[in-house]
């Protein structure tokens, strides 16, 4: 009988066994095994195994179904490595989540149905941002990083990518996806959505969808597009922390297609990816990194981003205005006497994220752990390191009157409606769409930067302290206060509409604001590369970060590999960094897990909050 090696679904395990069958089984197919005295799916990695003679072999109990092809096999156990993360975790990511037996006829791909040069453009109506696509995605087989305005219509793009034949478009949104989806299918193409229509897929539709979609069958790929690749929802957050934007390159490579990079404000990650050579891009200057970008001109640029009003309040005494400075609530009041809507953004929940004793000035802190204690509502004191509570007296003198030297959008949304004299509406993760209006009254609304999802038409968005932002100690910092002010331009209209975004800040010189104010994202991008190299972080530098009870034992066992540092974070967790390419990945492949609970991020997100 054939032997066959198979990876049970068992993440502890992660390597293959070999089981008989009947016949040789593709690989990648989806079957069901004995493991350890029961019955597990597995996948097929290899049809012809090596028989062990000191061991008797079990029988394969059921093929399940169609699984993913030998390239997207290859591709799972590249991002298991390149995440250091378990191969079996990438292949649940690629395989259908339900058993597909057989695969439907195709009707056709789009290359057959005439999808020649020109036809995207017919399509599109001669949209900028699609006809910039059709030209990059004929004219390369490289990763380009295409710079497009918040306001460019991602559907556009889409349909230019699959008038080259079968082609992937990944999107961090599914609400998206399913527009893009409508659109491609009223174009005439046929369509896969990610993860449903995983047969379609197979049997060569343009694939639409999340992050996962960069692992669908593709037997006649021809291009892929990762829309919005600066998105952090295209990272994994659970272990392997992959990155779509990652695997997409590395697709494209091995498949010898175009990838379209494609944001407003590319990543610094993407431009690195671009060029497709870490130690090249080591040595590069901040120009010859962000120049090879494709981009929009400038006028299309600029029609995309909302007009930016700076509030600079570096002479102000806040202690006396507060959040809300003059300037920014006559602008308000204008914009509800105009009928627009506003929206102001905060991204403190709760009424006050910290404090002070009035009488003796002493910071309120926790009485178990030190750390600081917010305010969730105006009858307790709460620690959001330990979650301690207590009642709101200063500890040091016993005064009951504390000052709110940064207030939450709770406390902001009373202070607000106090000044504005109309309804505010509260928006957070929790109440996201309650800011809705009832028919003819705008709304006014504050919250979290969830509330940035909503669309607001011709609105005024009001960052309240884009400091706060600015400021983040987390890496990517400035990167995610840019993000945000694409947001705000996206969901107002850009320029076109009336819309407007107002900053309070004391920063009013920061790369981040010139960016917004010369609608130009690769300003923020050049001062990164710097300080990104100089401080040993991606993409420069690879970097992984332990925790959990095991972590320790870990490290200990990992020890002081060549090319590899080791820094303890102080709270139980640790910051592995290697500027090597793909070094951190061998030394970390090389150490035995030990047993308990691990958390390993390669290259995640984020390091700080």
């Amino acid at each position: 009988m054939p032997i066959t090696s198979v990876v049970p679904d068992v993440p502890a395990v992660d390597r293959p066994f070999d089981y008989l069958t009947d016949v040789e089984l593709p690989i990648g197919t989806v079957v069901r095994v004995p493991f350890g005295g029961r019955r597990v799916r597995g996948w097929v990695v290899e049809p012809d195994g090596t028989p062990d003679p000191d061991r008797e072999l079990l029988a394969i109990t059921k093929v399940v179904g169609i699984g993913p092809d030998a390239s997207v096999v290859a591709l799972c156990r590249w991002a298991a490595w390149r995440w250091s993360g378990r191969f079996v975790s990438m292949l649940r990511v690629a395989t259908p989540d339900r058993p597909v037996r057989s695969l439907p006829r195709a009707i056709g791909t789009h290359r057959e149905r005439g999808g020649g040069a020109g036809s995207g453009l017919d399509e599109m109506g001669g949209s900028p941002a699609g006809a910039l696509a059709e030209s990059v995605l004929r004219s390369t087989g490289d990763a380009v990083v295409m710079r497009t305005s918040p306001v460019s219509d991602q559907a556009d793009i889409a349909i230019a990518a699959a008038s080259t034949g079968q082609a992937i478009v990944v999107t961090p949104s599914p609400i998206e996806a399913d527009r893009i989806t409508r659109r491609l299918s009223t174009a005439g193409h046929r369509v896969a959505r990610w993860p449903y229509d995983w047969a379609q897929a197979a049997t060569g539709a343009t694939v639409v969808g999340t992050r996962g979609a960069v692992f669908a069958p593709a037997p006649d790929l021809s291009a892929i597009v990762v829309l919005d690749e600066h998105d952090e929802r295209l990272q994994s957050e659970s272990s392997p922390t992959w990155n779509a934007r990652e695997v997409a390159v590395e697709r494209a490579r091995r498949h010898g297609v175009p990838c379209a990079l494609v944001s407003p404000c590319p990543s610094l990650d993407a431009y690195v990816a671009q060029i497709g050579n870490a130690a090249l891009a080591r040595e590069a200057s901040p120009v010859e990194l962000v120049s090879p970008a494709v981009s929009l001109s400038a006028s299309e640029l600029r029609a995309g981003w909302a007009p930016t009003i700076v509030i600079d309040r570096r002479g102000e005494d806040t202690g006396r205005t507060g959040l809300f400075s003059s300037e920014l609530v006559e602008l308000m009041r204008g914009a509800i006497g105009e009928e627009r809507p506003v929206t102001c953004v905060l991204n403190r929940t709760g009424r006050s994220r910290l404090l002070a004793c009035r009488s003796c000035s002493s910071i309120a802190r926790c009485h178990s752990c030190d750390g600081a204690v917010h305010l969730p509502d105006p009858t307790q004191l709460c620690c959001g390191r330990c979650g301690a509570t207590r009642p709101p007296v200063c500890a040091e003198c016993g005064s009951t009157a504390l000052a709110l030297l940064r207030p939450g959008v709770s406390r902001a949304r009373e202070e607000l409606e106090a000044l504005l004299r109309t309804p505010v509406v509260e928006v957070t993760a929790a109440t996201r769409g309650q800011a809705d209006t009832s028919a003819g009254v705008p709304a006014v609304a504050i919250g979290t930067t969830a509330i940035l999802g909503r669309s607001i038409p011709g609105g005024l968005v009001a960052f309240l302290d884009f400091d706060q932002e600015l400021l983040s100690p987390r890496y990517r910092g400035a990167e995610d206060a840019l993000t945000l002010l694409v947001q705000a331009s996206r969901i107002v209209g850009g320029r076109s509409l009336g819309g407007s975004v107002v900053l309070q800040t004391r920063l009013p010189e920061h790369e981040v604001v010139a960016a917004a104010l010369r609608s130009d994202s690769s300003l923020v991008s050049l001062d990164e590369v710097e300080r990104r190299r100089m401080l040993g972080l991606p993409p420069f530098a690879s970097i992984a970060l332990l925790g959990l009870e095991a972590a320790p034992e870990f490290v200990e066992r990992l020890g002081k590999p060549e090319g590899v540092s080791v820094s303890s974070g102080g709270d139980g967790s640790w910051l592995v960094k290697s500027s090597k390419p793909g070094r951190l990945q061998e030394a970390l492949a090389a150490t035995e897990r030990p047993p308990g609970r691990l958390r390993l991020q390669v290259d995640p997100h984020r390091i700080g909050r």
